[in-house]
């Protein structure tokens, strides 16, 4: 099953309803669509269309109910968000965390809710109760308050990324050419230091060190093939036209 189709954002009385639009766009840019509204103060609203711009697709699916019991029915786990300390302390653990849990939680096949609090006073300690994990966002600490769908956007892109890691890294690593090989780079880096001396670029009495620095230069950038073919290119045509001078 798929981390999007079994996580259901669930916001409580929310009073203000461009939050309402403002967390679904939120959830779009991250794959989730699944938006519960427990006794929203201001909704069906114009302003929801608005703010959700490009996710209003989502709205006609937005579950509304008139109680956390009705919001938590068919949820095997549920996650508290909370950023206040409380007289009976309760473990409140970092989203970073939190996030590995709630995926293997939803790799068993259990569905699960997240749930955000009031603008005003987040969640009261009864809803608090109800959840098998609470979950803050680290941020200041002398003000460590976020928006609602801030704290939606922050929650569901850490969800997704971590859901995501293997596709992000074959994705990040892919190249349509293939690095090059350290020989060639290396001649490639003789190439270089025989032309800067050819310009006086630098003191050819001492290129050591200039040497040692071209060379951290060019195996930090990790070059492919092309582009050392074009850097041999390049240093080819400087010196044609060093000796037709």
């Amino acid at each position: 099953m798929s981390l999007n189709k079994q996580v259901k954002i669930i916001l409580i009385e929310t009073s203000n309803s461009a939050n309402i639009g403002s967390a679904l766009r939120a959830m779009k840019t991250m794959s989730f669509t699944k938006l519960c509204l427990v006794n929203p103060k201001d909704y069906p609203s114009e302003q929801v269309e608005t703010l959700a711009a490009n996710a209003k697709d989502l709205i006609e699916d937005i579950e509304v109910v008139k109680s956390i019991n009705e919001a938590l029915e068919g949820l095997n786990f549920v996650i508290g968000t909370s950023s206040r300390t409380r007289k009976v302390p309760w473990p409140n653990e970092p989203l970073d965390e939190v996030s590995p849990k709630i995926i293997n939680e939803s790799n068993e096949g259990k569905n699960i809710g997240i749930l955000f609090g009031r603008e005003d006073r987040g969640l009261t300690n009864d809803e608090l109760q109800r959840c098998n994990l609470h979950v803050h966002i680290p941020a200041n600490e002398n003000y460590p308050v976020l928006n609602i769908a801030m704290a939606v956007q922050v929650l569901c892109y850490q969800l997704y990324i971590d859901s995501h890691k293997n596709a992000i890294a074959n994705k990040s690593s892919y190249w349509d050419v293939p690095l090059a090989e350290s020989n060639h780079v290396e001649r490639l880096i003789n190439h270089f230091v025989e032309v800067a001396a050819e310009l006086e670029v630098f003191n050819k009495g001492n290129p050591r060190q200039i040497g040692a620095r071209i060379k951290r230069m060019f195996t930090r950038i990790g070059l492919d093939e092309m582009e050392v073919n074009f850097f041999r290119g390049f240093l080819a045509a400087v010196e044609k036209k060093l000796k037709n001078k």
